[in-house]
């Protein structure tokens, strides 16, 4: 004789989804922590990298830092602080631009194993790369390496009073509502390389302080100032390290002078 098959009661289905629905929760916040804390780890890594690689040029090149940019008139390209942007590459769409890191002032210092950072990524707003296999996400204080331009004085290291509360490097960003598919209703958040006492484009990615790293070779973290935060984007923890001109954990006033 054949047994009936006894299948799920209404209230046995509701409660098997809804342990099924906790499970995959608990998991998905566990994995998300987990993702998180690979960030945080590849953030520290490009940023101890950097540092070694900015410690050994210096010692090759009379301790003075290196320029932000140095372009050439074309067919030269231009040759940025983080690599080389050869002719016609900033003509791409953004994303596809081409960069060589191993051109750049740093290349021969720094090992090829700096990743891009999926901290960028986790900053609740929509991410737009700017060149093809870049965002590692680090800006370098331009006031250290002659202005945006590179062409103006570049600062000697050891005439920083305090190095070890100047920051050469942090992690960095822009919010973009410019160039398309950005706009003022879809501001999406890009990779930046630089900051100042000006632009907005030092990135709390990380539980909303920054990652840096110091003239004298250590590393830490740095909140952003709240007064600062690019309310275009709030959520994603764009601003600056103190109001703007201020030129705190940015130069001495010596050096500013």
């Amino acid at each position: 004789m054949l047994k009936r098959t006894r299948g799920f009661s209404l209230i046995e289905l509701i409660v098997t989804v809804g342990i099924v629905a906790t499970l995959a929760a608990v998991l998905g916040a566990a994995g998300w922590k987990v993702y998180e804390r690979s960030s945080l780890a590849i953030s520290a890594s490009n940023i101890r990298q950097l540092s070694v690689g900015a410690a050994a040029y210096l010692g090759e090149n009379n301790n003075v830092f290196w320029p932000y940019c140095a372009a050439g008139p074309e067919p030269r390209g231009v040759t940025w602080w983080f690599g080389y942007e050869p002719p016609g590459s900033s003509s791409l769409p953004e994303g596809r631009r081409i960069i060589r890191p191993e051109a750049g002032p740093l290349g021969g210092y720094v090992p090829m194993s700096i990743r891009p950072d999926p901290g960028l990524k986790l900053s609740g707003r929509a991410f737009k790369p700017k060149y093809k296999f870049g965002y590692i996400g680090i800006g370098y204080n331009v006031l250290l390496g002659g202005n945006w331009s590179g062409l103006e004085p570049r600062i000697n290291v050891l005439t920083l009073e305090k190095p070890g509360e100047i920051v050469v490097f942090t992690t960095s960003a822009q919010v973009n509502t410019f160039q398309k598919p950005a706009s003022g209703s879809n501001p999406m958040l890009e990779e930046f390389y630089g900051i100042d006492q000006r632009e907005v484009t030092v990135h709390g990615r990380n539980a909303g302080y920054a990652m840096v790293g110091f003239a004298n070779g250590s590393a830490g973290f740095l909140p952003i100032d709240p007064s600062t935060i690019d309310q275009r984007a709030p959520k994603a923890n764009v601003g600056r390290f103190a109001p703007s001109g201020s030129t705190k954990y940015l130069l001495n006033q010596t050096n500013n002078n």
